[in-house]
């Protein structure tokens, strides 16, 4: 098992829930983010003079890549190069179930920073995690959610979301146990669901009405822009978006229950612990 563990995007929907986690295997942990404070070393993506501090004394990186920057693949490229020479020997890497989606570019940054976890020397694993439950809890489908009206581009299409915990149980697993090197993971959730669906299942346990509008693409495109994405960061969820709209996120895989023996988290079990975490 490898001693102490640095975890990029501590804050984060999946990093924050992996630290307890790692902990509970006895494993050393050095908690990353952008806001330094007594339980995280100051690591910024944009600052290179932070990565050293970050990377110094340890053996093992959880990845999570910079926010909204459609292609960080240089900068990931090169933190990692950091890390080899500074004798961290694996990387646990989170990606996107989206880049095996037909209209995902071969050039694409997620791509290629896939390609910059597996060309850079270290022992790596690459978890391509489905839309996360908490999209609709603390992150891009939430401020909807709160108003009572999400509008989306996926229409009817269904998709296997899959809980940030689950997604934190196999990033533990793989950066804790042997037998994951060099293994790519598409992670989901037991089912697919339409985002009406999960509306569906959210309002008794929200106590309020939550409508649903499916917009074209040039306008999910347009409302991105306007909350504040880059446009080419736009782009990429607009295509995630129509790939669910258009039927190619329904895969439902068993890694999670394989790797971690433990079924993945249904949505309505999600609903109902999100429904408390609210105070309804």
């Amino acid at each position: 098992m490898f001693q102490t563990i640095l975890v990029t995007g501590a804050t984060g929907k999946t990093g924050r829930r992996l630290l307890p986690m790692l902990d509970s295997t006895g494993a050393r942990t050095k908690s990353a983010s952008r806001v330094e404070g007594p339980n995280h070393v100051l690591f910024d993506w944009a600052r290179p003079e932070t990565w050293q501090d970050a990377i110094n004394g340890v053996d093992a990186i959880y990845l999570v890549g910079p926010d909204l920057i459609e292609d960080p693949s240089e900068q990931v490229a090169a933190f990692l190069d950091i890390a080899r020479q500074s004798g961290v020997t694996k990387v646990v890497g989170l990606s996107s179930l989206g880049v095996t989606f037909p209209d995902e570019p071969l050039l694409s940054g997620r791509r290629k920073v896939e390609a910059a976890i597996k060309d850079c020397g270290l022992e790596w694993t690459i978890l391509r995690p489905s839309g996360f439950y908490q999209n609709f809890s603390e992150g891009f489908f939430a401020p909807g959610i709160a108003a009572g009206h999400v509008r989306t581009a996926t229409g009817s299409g269904k998709a296997a979301f899959i809980d940030a915990t689950d997604i934190a149980a196999v990033a533990a697993a793989a950066l804790t146990q042997p037998g994951h090197n060099r293994q790519i993971y598409a992670l989901t959730g037991p089912e697919p669901l339409s985002i009406e669906d999960c509306l569906a299942i959210l309002e008794p346990e929200m106590d309020r009405k939550i409508s649903y509008s499916a917009l074209t693409e040039d306008e999910f495109r347009s409302m991105m822009i306007g909350f504040g994405l880059p446009a080419d960061f736009a782009d990429v969820v607009v295509r995630d978006q129509l790939a669910i709209r258009d039927g190619f996120a329904m895969e439902v895989t068993n890694l999670v229950e394989t790797v971690t023996g433990l079924p993945p988290t249904g949505f309505a079990q999600f609903a109902a612990a999100a429904s408390l975490l609210s105070g309804n």
